[in-house]
């Protein structure tokens, strides 16, 4: 039977099956329209009013886009209270008293401090910007901003963690102007996603993730 088969197989081969992902896709795409296109829109486009990600481009959040990842998310959700949940980076609120879990000790940035971090960012994107207000903003987010802890020292983020890549231009919240730039380190960001461990069934579950897989790799079809 192609379900018990499905659930048996490395999660990482299905794709390049094509029994499997034929059997899969539909059924997934069934799911994806009941449970997910509220959010993520019925082309998987997502929403960067609200930060919700656009599952089509392969410019993954967390992790690298493959079926096992996209399970792993669906399964326990993001910031979802499930103990198995990705909670480990939240963007903290860098432009107000306490930026960050009070036992943190993240400090506050003054707003001509969060203008340069916006222009380095601006920079590494590529992009025109202030190249004396960006060296200045690559000193904070290198030093007292602490902001390569997370997104590391050259801005390309870290999937491991859910940290995003800054330099590609890709945004999660907003269209990547400084205004949205700003708003974003000013106060913070942290998005979730819920967890459908308990709720839809393992096959059903793998069955989503291969079809949210797709959605990113149209040559599969």
């Amino acid at each position: 039977m192609l379900r018990a088969r499905l659930l048996r197989s490395d999660p990482s081969v299905i794709a390049s099956t094509p029994a499997l992902l034929a059997f899969a896709k539909p059924r997934g795409e069934r799911l994806y329209r009941v449970h997910c296109s509220t959010c993520h829109g019925g082309r998987g486009l997502g929403d960067s009013g609200r930060g919700i990600p656009n599952l089509s481009d392969n410019d993954w959040l967390y992790g690298t886009g493959q079926v096992s990842d996209i399970e792993q998310v669906i399964l326990y959700g993001i910031r979802s209270n499930n103990p198995k949940a990705w909670n480990l980076a939240a963007m903290p609120a860098y432009g107000t008293a306490q930026p960050g879990a009070q036992e943190s000790k993240i400090p506050q940035l003054s707003p001509a401090n969060i203008r340069d971090v916006v222009e380095f960012l601006f920079y590494s994107q590529g992009r025109n910007a202030d190249t004396a207000a960006a060296a200045r903003g690559r000193a904070i987010f290198a030093g007292v901003g602490g902001c390569y802890d997370c997104h590391s020292l050259d801005a390309k983020g870290d999937s491991s963690i859910g940290a995003p890549n800054l330099t590609d231009r890709i945004t999660l919240y907003g269209d990547g102007s400084r205004n949205s730039l700003s708003m974003s380190i000013s106060y913070g960001r942290a998005g979730m996603c819920p967890a459908w461990f308990g709720r839809l069934r393992p096959a059903e579950i793998r069955e989503l993730a291969v079809f949210v897989y797709t959605l990113s790799h149209p040559e599969r079809l």
